[in-house]
């Protein structure tokens, strides 16, 4: 009789996978697009430094927005074949994707497991991302270990690193200032500086004209009225019709979001919720960001594990299956979009249009409401049923 439950979960497994093998080909798009200036990035540093920033793939206009550290990175990425390359990619995704569902909902069977990090595949922000080629799981999974994992000492430095490929993990500083964590705030910052500095050394010229010119340029990350792009600033370009983005009123949402939301996160970790602290600092980069595309949105998942825990019973799951599956469906890409017909939304079209800013701020003023008790002592998550 022991065996017969172990048997029931992993035939869920095979059907969740079988389901999303299905799917998955009508939403996979974009076959690797972002790693392959990614690969350009490492290849460039590779060949001549210099050439970084402005190196162009023929298909493709985008150029390598990251730090000199975030290419080199990049560089076994460029010395693997394509196929090698693209495969390594997507494997190192799902692994992290695994790891932030592993840290947010803690220990239940292996087969459960699986079957929600394969049905999270199918979430915008997740299957944009792997369908990229783009690292925002892997840098979710890594600030979220090094937040929730990696004791006092040695805390902070994989931010700072994280920090040194990409800049937006830089917003975890100021979590880690909020709530007092001095050395994890001097590791992060060394680790930082160690990164810059190590920039400077391989290529001064092409590193000064990072940190001077090309951080400065939003213009080379792409259209900012697109719907892809939700942030405040995407927002206010749509709204306004101002394709020169939100100006002033931008600067004023971006002020009152880092006040709001590093308040946020000050009493959520106070109080003992740790995962929806560091969910809703990522959510700070995500709100600021000039542009945010729908792929950096990875962090709706400890979101959405921490609201749900809020509750209980049939109510959790309620509010875990709704929360997901609004994030599957993706009502950002429901109104016309394209060749700036985003200018032209009326405010339905905003509604679905720039939905993950809305339900990002009804899940954290739900999880102010909800978080009132201290609960240091309980235990990760219970979205799932343990064997």
């Amino acid at each position: 009789m022991a065996k017969e439950p172990t048997a029931k979960l992993w035939w869920v497994l095979g059907a969740v996978c079988v389901a999303v093998a299905a799917i998955l080909p009508f939403v996979w798009l974009h076959t690797g697009a972002d790693l392959k200036v990614y690969r350009l990035g490492g290849s460039a540093l590779l060949d001549d430094p210099s050439t970084i920033y402005t190196a162009r793939l023929v298909h493709i206009s985008m150029p390598f927005t990251y730090p000199i550290f975030g290419a080199l990175v990049m560089v076994p990425a460029a010395l693997l074949p394509w196929p090698v390359s693209y495969g390594a990619a997507i494997a190192l995704s799902l692994v992290a994707l695994f790891v932030i569902w592993k840290l947010c909902i803690g220990r239940t069977h292996i087969a459960l497991l699986t079957a929600v990090v394969a049905a999270s595949m199918l979430l915008d922000p997740v299957r944009e991302t792997i369908s990229y080629g783009q690292i925002n799981l892997i840098l979710c999974a890594i600030v979220l270990y090094d937040v929730l994992r990696v004791g006092k000492s040695r805390r902070g430095i994989l931010i700072g690193l994280a920090a040194g490929i990409k800049l937006t993990p830089l917003v975890f500083f100021g979590l880690l200032l909020v709530t007092r964590q001095w050395r994890a705030l001097f590791n992060a910052t060394a680790a930082f500086v160690a990164t810059v500095a190590f920039g400077f050394l391989l290529a001064p010229r092409t590193a000064l004209q990072y940190w001077t010119e090309i951080l400065l340029d939003s213009g080379r990350i792409g259209a900012l009225a697109y719907s892809g792009n939700q942030s405040w600033n995407g927002f206010l370009v749509r709204f306004t019709n101002n394709q020169d983005g939100g100006g002033p009123y931008w600067l004023i949402l971006v002020a009152l979001t880092v006040a709001a939301g590093l308040w946020a996160c000050r009493l959520l970790w106070i109080r003992g919720e740790h995962l929806g602290a560091v969910a809703v600092c990522g959510l700070i980069s995500l709100f600021c960001s000039p542009v945010s595309w729908s792929h950096h949105w990875v962090w709706i998942i400890p979101l959405g594990v921490a609201l749900a825990r809020q509750f209980q019973g049939r109510t959790m799951y309620a509010v875990a299956a709704t929360w997901f599956a609004l994030f599957a469906l993706a009502p950002i890409w429901w109104p016309p979009r394209g060749g700036d017909q985003e200018l032209q939304w009326s405010l339905l079209a905003h509604l679905a249009g720039d939905s993950y800013l809305w339900l990002s701020i009804t899940a954290v003023a739900t999880l102010l409401l909800t978080t009132r008790i201290p609960h240091h002592s309980r235990e990760p998550v219970v979205l799932i049923p343990r064997s």
